[in-house]
């Protein structure tokens, strides 16, 4: 309960800091010339599943991190439930200052969500790939596809998974992976999950 009780306090203190922030730019006149973005690279178990820190169990708690945006032109209020990817700042960045990346990235401006015109993704990928290591005990290779309602992770060792429904199950208790009522769901994400090369992008034309 101790490492929990540090870790909100850790949680306080960034988001106090990132007030001050918010307000020294404010204080500055530079509020509304300037584009803020807030994120993390990963979250932490904090006692989810009985387990802490982190690790290779790909649970929500660990791959859903916050991401909060503002700036000129960016409505407040606005929630983008499409999964999106931290390699998306970049280019979200670049759209938004109006210049032309070519660099090749797997990248995608996120600004299309942001002024609400429909999600930029249809799902998410995310891998776990050790070797056996004192510290790791064993190999694993996992691969998860993650859509806005389902998360399934495919070990490809040994094989098995786990397959969740996070709008039935937000707390990821039921696996449903061998569950024939998923079946045409797993096939699904097992499709996306083993075509990292495909392409991720939802047609967001109007």
């Amino acid at each position: 309960m101790v490492l929990i009780a540090n870790y909100y306090g850790m949680i306080f203190f960034v988001d106090h800091s990132v007030g001050r922030t918010r307000s020294s730019l404010e204080d500055a006149g530079l509020a509304d010339h300037t584009m803020v973005i807030f994120t993390s690279d990963h979250g932490e178990w904090l006692g989810d599943h009985g387990l802490l820190l982190k690790g290779p169990m790909l649970f929500d708690g660990l791959l859903r991190v916050g991401m909060f945006m503002c700036g000129p032109g960016i409505s407040g209020g606005v929630v983008v439930d499409s999964p999106v990817l931290l390699v998306d700042v970049a280019e979200t960045v670049y759209d938004y200052c109006g210049i032309d990346d070519t660099l090749e990235s797997h990248g995608v401006s996120l600004l299309n969500s942001i002024r609400d015109r429909g999600p930029v993704r249809n799902y998410v990928l995310n891998e776990w790939d050790v070797r056996e290591t004192p510290f790791f005990g064993t190999a694993l290779n996992l691969r998860t596809a993650r859509t806005s309602r389902y998360r399934l992770t495919a070990e490809l060792i040994i094989g098995g998974g786990e397959l969740y429904d996070l709008h039935d199950d937000p707390h990821e208790e039921i696996n449903r992976y061998d569950d024939a009522g998923y079946a045409g769901v797993r096939r699904e994400l097992e499709d996306m999950s083993a075509k990292p090369g495909r392409t991720l992008l939802a047609d967001t034309r109007r």
